[in-house]
């Protein structure tokens, strides 16, 4: 009974912290204009990510919103195509960038605006501690263990509810 010690999961916070100088570093490379609003998603392109649920939600913002709002995806995995054609069909491709596989996680969540989670299931979703330890607004969905990761900030919404992520978005922005 007292040889039990609850260990949380850890962040290197000497990686993942707000640097000032990454934005700009971010907007030259994907040729971007200074005033977007960037949003950011990290994870593998999986199922479980639910990236369709995402890209609706995006879509629903962009026909309401003349601002110029860029979503950048970091990861890559089996359903890149499927993405892909969803993004195609949502007519979002001059908004969305799979960006693929990076290393430098830490310096895009620290240049994003906002920072969006979209799965229909996590086990602890430790991506979401990092972008607030990069000082980074979250909208995320509830699952797994998200709400206790959040506590009282940023905005939690319904798994798979494409209107609540957007309405959640949208309040952000």
């Amino acid at each position: 009974k007292d040889g039990i010690t609850t260990v949380y999961n850890g962040i290197d916070l000497d990686k993942f912290k707000y640097d000032t100088n990454t934005r700009e570093v971010l907007i030259d490379e994907f040729k971007l204009d200074h005033d977007s609003l960037l949003l950011l998603a990290v994870g593998r392109l999986h199922p479980a990510k639910d990236y369709p649920n995402l890209l609706k939600a995006f879509a629903q913002i962009k026909q309401n919103t003349d601002q110029n709002i860029q979503l950048l995806i970091a990861g890559d995995g089996e359903e890149r195509e499927y993405i892909q054609q969803l993004i195609g069909s949502l007519a979002l491709q001059k908004n969305v960038h799979l960006l693929g596989r990076r290393n430098d996680i830490p310096q895009l969540m620290s240049a994003a605006d906002l920072f969006v989670l979209s799965s229909s299931f996590e086990g602890f979703g430790l991506v979401v501690a990092e972008a607030m330890a990069c000082n980074t607004f979250v909208v995320a969905t509830d699952c797994g263990g998200t709400a206790e990761i959040m506590g009282d900030t940023g905005i939690l919404v319904p798994t798979q509810n494409s209107e609540a992520l957007a309405e959640a978005l949208k309040k952000a922005v």
